[in-house]
């Protein structure tokens, strides 16, 4: 697995791309669920646009408001004012990070997409590692906090780590065997990979993550884990308890569902 020290050559490969081929369409969508993120948000949104700018990357940004009851629609609007490629999709009702993230993918126009937290944990710079590993054979890359490289650090309290390791291993043993982290809320999608696994997802909570590498191994398709840097931000909406018990359920049901799901022809996946 390529892990570079340094991404700004593959930086400035992507924006030669782009120069040859002005005509192409879209490069990137970037989706990012978003409940009750009023305050959080806006950094998130400014650290995607200038990074977009200062590379010259064409992209749009999807914020998918999901039944927020603070003014993160009012936020996003005032910040998109300055920023025509920011839009935002608002759900009626809070449905869950797996509903938002979907909604936003089945809107995604870019010929890559990915999904981002609205936290701001991972850099948005960080995707130059996940597009590396696009450009090198993978149908999605993912971002870890499990994996160890000399060039990134994760910022988290201990207690967080070790449940997140144990949640981990259980989802190992039970559907996904080789991936050390699932639940990073950074991964980056071809558009006609992730248009197959999202039509198929099942997930509306916090397990959809889960769902998504489930279908993407059984269907073929392969997966790159990429070591990236990452910080606990605080105000996080997860119940490391309660909503890890909600979604090993998830998962004993879409285990279920997609027993039959194998690989469609052409993928030619590991």
């Amino acid at each position: 697995m390529n892990r570079p020290k340094r991404s700004g050559r593959y930086i400035n490969q992507w924006v030669k791309e782009r120069s040859e081929h002005p005509e192409q369409a879209l490069e990137l969508s970037v989706i990012i669920p978003a409940f009750n993120e009023a305050k959080r948000i806006p950094s998130t949104l400014l650290d995607i646009t200038t990074f977009a700018k200062k590379h010259n990357l064409n992209l749009e940004i999807i914020v998918v408001d999901d039944g927020s009851s603070d003014e993160t629609v009012e936020v996003v609007n005032e910040f998109a004012r300055f920023a025509p490629e920011v839009r935002v999709i608002s759900l009626p009702e809070n449905k869950g990070k797996g509903c938002a993230v979907k909604t936003g993918m089945q809107s995604a126009s870019g010929s890559l997409v990915m999904f981002a937290d609205a936290d701001g944990s991972t850099p948005f710079k960080e995707v130059i590692r996940l597009k590396t590993a696009i450009d090198n054979g993978a149908d999605l890359a993912i971002g870890s906090r499990a994996l160890f490289s000399e060039d990134t650090e994760v910022k988290t309290a201990w207690y967080r780590k070790y449940l997140g390791r144990m949640f981990n291993l259980c989802v190992n043993m039970l559907v996904l065997p080789g991936i050390a982290d699932t639940q990073c809320g950074f991964k980056l999608f071809k558009k006609d990979v992730a248009r197959i696994l999202f039509e198929h997802q099942t997930s509306d909570g916090f397990s959809f993550d889960v769902e998504i590498l489930y279908l993407a191994r059984k269907a073929g398709f392969k997966i790159a884990e990429i070591p990236v840097n990452w910080e606990n931000v605080p105000g996080s909406k997860v119940n490391l308890l309660l909503d890890a018990f909600k979604m090993f359920l998830d998962i004993v049901k879409f285990k279920f569902i997609h027993r039959n799901v194998s690989a469609p022809a052409g993928t030619g996946g590991k």
